[in-house]
């Protein structure tokens, strides 16, 4: 009986807790530079956090070693309810091409909400004179390992997209690796890389302005704003790959914390005022459960893993 009452005075407590919370102002601890997509959903959400919730929520850019520096603040700050990780896909890579990483994600972390979803892009300059995957697939064939791709990594989701394309269509192409993706996007632009396989993001803009094109999008369904372009997929290659943006909180905060974030935040993303801004990002709106959010991430990085394997790519 004293177990049991123990035990209900703990739940009792975390609910009072999770009820008074937030009683000072939030962090979010952003890994990658101001101005990018994870910047742009970041600051939106704790926007309207703030305005639902009375407390302060801020947008805390720690940028630097392809977002493992954020993360690894963030996996190291209290888990008292007031830091959390507003994330992205890429630091489910980073193990896989950098030996002193130091966060593990899914030891670390307990999963909030996933945020937002986006297709990656495959593009290419003008000047190729390709304007179909089609197109791509047999001028590649015919110059086997004289096309080369940009991307903005080694053992990034938009690299092993690209190997997993190289694999299903039977094609040699070789890789550029680039500090992040804003250089990838400069050098596709201006013609120095004839091809990328890079976040849509910054390349709609630009395929828009018809300084590039956009070839196919990485997901199963066609992006809503730009329903011309086709996917991989529908193309007759199985490649579901993209981009997740979320929120991640320290292990060891308080559930019913991580519970209340996930249940605001979701009201939040079903906003419309807040789907039709990040969509304007090329970002679709999600609000997962912290448990599927979880099982994202779990899948994605045994994914990655093998990918990465089949790619030879190791940790330097």
């Amino acid at each position: 009986m004293k177990k049991l009452l123990l035990v209900l005075g703990l739940v009792a407590a975390s609910a009072a807790q999770a009820q008074s919370w937030p009683a000072k102002p939030v962090r979010f601890i952003v890994p990658f530079p101001p101005g990018g997509a994870t910047d742009v959903a970041a600051r939106t959400v704790a926007d309207k956090l703030t305005r639902a919730l009375g407390q302060q929520f801020i947008a805390d850019n720690r940028a630097g070693a392809s977002g493992a520096i954020g993360a690894a603040e963030a996996a190291r700050a209290a888990p008292d309810g007031y830091t959390f990780l507003f994330g992205a896909d890429p630091v489910e890579t980073l193990r896989l091409v950098m030996k002193d990483v130091q966060f593990d994600l899914e030891r670390d972390f307990v999963p909030v909400t996933q945020v937002t979803t986006q297709p990656l892009a495959v593009a290419v300059h003008p000047s190729l004179g390709v304007k179909s995957i089609a197109e791509l697939v047999r001028y590649a064939k015919a110059n086997p390992g004289k096309l080369s791709f940009g991307h903005s990594g080694l053992g990034s989701g938009q690299h092993l997209t690209g190997e997993l394309f190289k694999k299903l269509a039977g094609i040699d192409i070789q890789q550029v690796p680039y500090k992040g993706g804003a250089p990838a996007v400069r050098d596709l632009v201006a013609g120095q890389v004839p091809m990328a396989v890079l976040g849509s993001t910054p390349l709609i803009p630009h395929h828009k302005a018809g300084r590039i094109q956009i070839l196919a999008f990485t997901s199963k369904a066609r992006f809503p704003t730009m329903p011309d372009v086709p996917t991989l997929w529908e193309l007759g290659y199985k490649v579901d790959t993209g981009q997740w943006l979320g929120l991640l909180a320290p292990r060891g905060t308080d559930p019913a914390v991580v519970k209340r974030l996930y249940e605001e935040t979701k009201k939040v993303l079903a906003m419309e005022d807040v789907k039709a801004h990040l969509l304007q990002a090329a970002l679709l709106t999600v609000g997962s459960t912290p448990d599927e959010f979880k099982a994202l991430i779990h899948t994605d990085i045994e994914n990655w893993t093998k990918l990465a394997a089949d790619a030879g790519i190791k940790p330097q």
